[in-house]
Formats: C-alpha cells, sequence, structure tokens
C-alpha cells in the first residue's frame, strides 16, 4: 500500500500530466482524477500543459484546506497491474513501430489518399455552390443570407496532408480505412477487428481577450469549441474502448513532428485490432465461465429438487405403511367379531367385502 499527503499529490498533480501520473500510481487517470476530486485537490485546467510546453507563464491553483471528514493522507493499493499493462502496451508499439517504414507527408494535395481527396472535392463543390447562392441572393436577404465558406487554412491543409499520409502508411502495413469524415473522424479495421480513431487539431482553454482569440485558422470553425483556441500540433486517438493500461493517444509536440510520430501512431493503429480481439476473447471466455457458472447452479439447483423428492417420497411411503397397518388392526379387529359385520357391506356380500379391504390394504402397503 503507497501512501502520500494531499499536499504531496498536489504539487505531483500540477508537475506531471494526469495519464503518466496515473500510471505511477496503477490507475487509470479517470480514477486518479476521482481520487482528486475526493480529497479536492484541483487540477490544471485544459490547456495548461500546451502553455507550460511552450513556454508561457501558468499559474497554479491555490491549495485548499482538507474537507471534514477527509483523510489527509491518501492510501493507493499497489497492485501493479494498470502499470504493467501499459507497459507492455508501450512495448509491443514500439517493436511494431520499429518495422513501419517513415511516413513521408507530401507537400501538396497530389496523390491523396481517396478518403482525404474527396474532402478537398467536397471543400471545393461546396464553395461553389456557396458562391453561387451568395450571389443569387435579393437584396432583401443580404443580411440573413448564408456566408460563402473560407478558403482551406494552412492547418487545415496540414491536417489533411497528415492524414494523407497516415492512412497510405497504416494500409500498407495490411490496415484498411473504411470510412472518415471532413471532421477527423474515421473508421479502421486492422487484423480483421473495427475500430474508430480521431486525428484533429489539439485544442486548448483560451482565457484571454476576445478580440485576441485565434480566427481563422481553419475553414471549418464550427467543427470546433468556440471557446477553444488551436495549440498548433495534431492529436491522434483511438476512440474505441481497447482495454485499460492499452496505448491510445498521441499529440504532436514542438519536438515531435507528425512525420517522426506517424510510425508510433500507425503500429498502435495496428495493435488496436489484436487488442480488441484479446478483449472480446475475454469477454467470451468471461460468458462461458459465466454460463458455467449458471449451468452448475442450474443442476445444483435439480438435484437438490430430485433430493426433495425423494425424502418426500419416502415420507410418504412411511406414512402409507403406518395407514396399512393401522388399517389391518382395524380388519383384524372386525375378524375376531364376526357379529360385528351385517351379512351386505356396501352392496356387497360381508366375505367379499372383507376380501377386498385386505386387498386394497396389500395395495396401500408399501412393503409389499
Amino acid at each position: 500500500m503507497k501512501q502520500i499527503s494531499r499536499e504531496e499529490l498536489y504539487e505531483l498533480v500540477w508537475r506531471k500530466p494526469m495519464t503518466k501520473l496515473a500510471e505511477e500510481f496503477g490507475l487509470s487517470d479517470q480514477g486518479l482524477s476521482k481520487i482528486c476530486a475526493r480529497h479536492a485537490i484541483p487540477r490544471p485546467p485544459r490547456g495548461y500543459w500546451a502553455k507550460l510546453e511552450a513556454g508561457k507563464e501558468v499559474q497554479k491553483h491555490e491549495f485548499p484546506s482538507c474537507p471534514a471528514g477527509t483523510a489527509s493522507i491518501i492510501r493507493f493499493p499497489q497492485s501493479g497491474q494498470f502499470q504493467r499493462k501499459s507497459r507492455e502496451s508501450a512495448k509491443r508499439v514500439e517493436e511494431v513501430a520499429v518495422n513501419v517504414a517513415k511516413i513521408s507527408i507530401p507537400g501538396t494535395l497530389r496523390n491523396l489518399h481517396p478518403i482525404v481527396a474527396a474532402w478537398v472535392d467536397e471543400h471545393r463543390k461546396e464553395q461553389v455552390e456557396r458562391r453561387a447562392r451568395f450571389r443569387a441572393r435579393q437584396p432583401d436577404d443580404l443580411w440573413w443570407g448564408e456566408e460563402t465558406l473560407a478558403d482551406l487554412t494552412e492547418r487545415d491543409l496540414y491536417r489533411f496532408r497528415v492524414t494523407s499520409a497516415l492512412l497510405k502508411g497504416f494500409e500498407a502495413q495490411g490496415g484498411r480505412a473504411l470510412e472518415g469524415s471532413i471532421r477527423g473522424k474515421f473508421r479502421l479495421e486492422a487484423s480483421g477487428e473495427k475500430f474508430e480513431i480521431a486525428v484533429v487539431e489539439k485544442m486548448y482553454q483560451f482565457h484571454g481577450k476576445p478580440s485576441d482569440e485565434p480566427k481563422g485558422w481553419t475553414a471549418f470553425p464550427y467543427h470546433h469549441n468556440s471557446a477553444l483556441a488551436p495549440t498548433g500540433f495534431l492529436r491522434f486517438t483511438i476512440t474505441t474502448y481497447l482495454g485499460t493500461g492499452v496505448k491510445k493517444e498521441w499529440v504532436e509536440t514542438s519536438k515531435l513532428n507528425g512525420e517522426d510520430l506517424l510510425p508510433t501512431v500507425i503500429a498502435g493503429f495496428l495493435l488496436a485490432g489484436p487488442a480488441l480481439a484479446a478483449r472480446r476473447e475475454e469477454f467470451a471466455e468471461r460468458d462461458r465461465r459465466i454460463e458455467a457458472q449458471r449451468v452448475a447452479e442450474e443442476e445444483r439447483r435439480h438435484l437438490a429438487q430430485l433430493e426433495q423428492e425423494k425424502w418426500r417420497l419416502f415420507r410418504d411411503r412411511a406414512k402409507d405403511w403406518e395407514e396399512a397397518q393401522r388399517l389391518r388392526s382395524f380388519l383384524a379387529a372386525l375378524e375376531a367379531n364376526p357379529h360385528s359385520l351385517v351379512e351386505e357391506i356396501d352392496g356387497m356380500p360381508a366375505a367379499d367385502w372383507l376380501k377386498w379391504a385386505h386387498r386394497k390394504v396389500e395395495e396401500l402397503d408399501p412393503l409389499v
């Protein structure tokens, strides 16, 4: 069991990203976030790490006092399972990345991957149609008409070119790009498993003046939260859940551009297929265990019912034997006192009736 004070964890949270810090504690980033919230430990806002990396001034939130009823010492179980899986996943990605050839990002929009080329055609067609509608507007509609579509910006063009290189490199390694939207969302297939990814601009929370907020950096501002600003780096994410500890996000930095990062990203995408297959097998194995437990429980209940039924039959036979003994005594008493019998009983001669009664008693007695 590892333990740490609230103040120590507060300092660590502002020194390392949650994903990296969580790995050190053997937790998921969501698990560590819940612990911070439970102990009132403030976390860096969105965009904090981008500013820090860019050398900009950042400010930490004040360290609050310990909430009532909350321990000042935080204890973490030392399971190590999350760390072990994370290390194994990172190692596998590195091993596969070695076999992925260096990817060259094209400098133009020529020979783009078909999915990305369709985006360029879609944007150009939408531009033409909007301009035609704009020119056809009536004077009364000038204030309410549809705006024209801006040209693709440098960031748009860079994302398109990097995405095209990524998809081509992925398919060269045996993967398949099934479909993709201009927003940067894709469905891919590796090792027969389908999953979803995103190649988008990494954003950060903008806290400056509205007049200083970056504008015109993309032709698709409606694809992004208006309260966020671009970092100038792309983020590659596997959005399909692959299981705990599996590497599924890569981000460009000032020291690691897209061209250097793509082999690792492609390796991660290729390993998503086996990870999904392993996860499905885990679920199948779990379902098999549950089914085996259900069958065993059903068998146990069935055997218990059989046991109860046998016991009930045994007790019923004992009652029948006891009843037969009582009836024999009654018949013996009747036969010992023949004057108590009338000549005819229930429409039968007395002698025949006695024979009938003896036969019924013999039928009732389980020992006969």
